[in-house]
């Protein structure tokens, strides 16, 4: 399958069905009271892990995913079907961004994991929801509201507890296939590996799962070779397998391949400097000149480095062993710093109700034309259709709940001036 790890999205949930207005006519209930029924919700748009998924191929081309609306009430007092919901299938490791203010929405990072990104539209009320003993024959009902809205860059980057870096032929990829069950493609020229290769090794309790990050080279860090694109997968890992070829094919000179791939992680992103890194030499059945070692140890102000061989599997189990040592160590690390986060008291704020009168706008656009802006009557608008009397009364108890006509009088509107709000029209008395 190919390799994609970012694309965007447009989302729709599902709009909530309309109520409707039905009375009951039937040979023992002539004098029957309202029977409309609720609108069903519209379907919600749902974001779930996947780890049989490693890669947003399929999505690329699905520029536009829409969820189901809910069907309109029925008599009798039947409730609309409900929309289905849509899930959105994304691999482990997949970052959701807000397409527009680039914040950071949900990282999606263990199988089954869900996170609903556009809620549907609630279902609006049928008449017989309003029937109360002050109004036995309501001709109220409402519209369901709209579904959420949303456009989302998707951006996947690997979740691997060990990540193994290094030049093109450092022997990356011979190394997974030689610790774990994965079989990436192999060959004796640079980047054969192009993307990301994940294994799951067995060490002792732990699985842990090695990624395979595609050779780097001078200036990946600004985008040269594979750049970019390879080396945020290496954030996530919780340590890093600097793997340096011993051959002198690949390396002229093997404390200059280290310097400057450690140079490119820095101007890429400083905290993987910081990560744990295992400084590996492999290749050691093409190299038997022990002074090489001994003297980049002293280049590079190493007390000591594992030389193995992948291909020959030469001291892979001591590699294993200093590999599950150090994740050990950061884990117990990460642990501690999660549990410094907690504090001992925690100041709980109550959510404060809006003030929509704040929220209200009243401009004058033409001689006695007003403009009338607020969220709330946004949604009431469209949430209350002027087609009947109940209905018409109701949404002029929203304007008067906010004080929509004493404030355009406030600022100069008169007796017979035209209120416009959003697609209606009210005249002030």
């Amino acid at each position: 399958m190919q390799f994609v790890d970012e694309c965007t999205l447009t989302l729709k949930a599902g709009n909530g069905g309309n109520g409707v207005v039905s009375w009951r006519r039937e040979a023992h209930y002539p004098e029957g009271g309202p029977w409309g029924g609720d609108g069903g919700n519209g379907g919600s748009i749902i974001i779930i892990g996947d780890h049989n998924i490693n890669t947003l191929f399929d999505l690329r081309n699905k520029k536009n995913i829409f969820a189901e609306n809910g069907e309109n009430g029925q008599t009798k007092m039947a409730t609309g079907k409900q929309g289905e919901d849509c899930y959105i299938k994304v691999p482990l490791g997949t970052s959701i961004y807000d397409a527009y203010s680039k914040e950071l929405i949900v990282d999606i990072l263990k199988s089954g994991q869900t996170y609903t990104i556009c809620n549907g539209g609630k279902g609006g009320h049928g008449n017989a929801f309003f029937k109360s003993s002050f109004n036995k024959a309501p001709t109220l009902f409402e519209n369901g509201d709209l579904g959420e809205e949303r456009k989302i860059d998707l951006k996947l980057r690997y979740v691997a507890d060990v990540g193994i870096i290094g030049f093109p032929n450092a022997g990356k990829s011979t190394l997974v296939s030689a610790l774990s069950n994965a079989r990436p493609r192999i060959a004796n020229y640079q980047f054969t590996t192009l993307v990301p290769v994940l294994g799951t090794v067995s060490i002792k309790d732990k699985n842990l799962v090695f990624a395979d990050i595609p050779g780097l080279i001078e200036g990946a860090s600004e985008g040269k070779g594979l750049g970019h694109d390879f080396l945020k997968h290496i954030e996530r890992c919780q340590m890093l397998i600097h793997l340096i070829s011993l051959s002198e094919i690949d390396n002229d000179d093997l404390f200059q391949a280290y310097s400057t791939i450690n140079d490119e992680l820095s101007k890429f992103n400083n905290k993987l400097t910081k990560k744990k890194i295992l400084v590996v030499l492999n290749k050691s059945d093409m190299c038997s000149d022990e002074s090489i070692v001994k003297d980049f140890c002293n280049k590079a102000k190493l007390k000591d480095v594992l030389v193995i061989s992948a291909k020959d599997k030469l001291n892979l189990d001591k590699l294993l062993d200093q590999v599950y040592k150090i994740y050990i160590e950061q884990e117990a690390k990460n642990q501690k710093a999660l549990d410094t986060r907690v504090s001992d008291t925690e100041v709980i704020e109550l959510k404060k109700q809006k003030d929509y009168k704040q929220d209200l706008k009243i401009t004058m656009i033409e001689d006695h034309i007003w403009q009338v802006e607020s969220e709330f009557l946004k949604y009431w608008s469209y949430k209350i259709p002027l087609t009947t009397k109940d209905n018409i009364i109701r949404f002029n108890q929203k304007m008067l709940s906010i004080d929509v006509e004493n404030k355009a009088k406030q600022l100069g509107a008169i007796k017979g001036d035209t209120l416009k709000i959003y697609d209606l029209e009210f005249v002030v008395e």
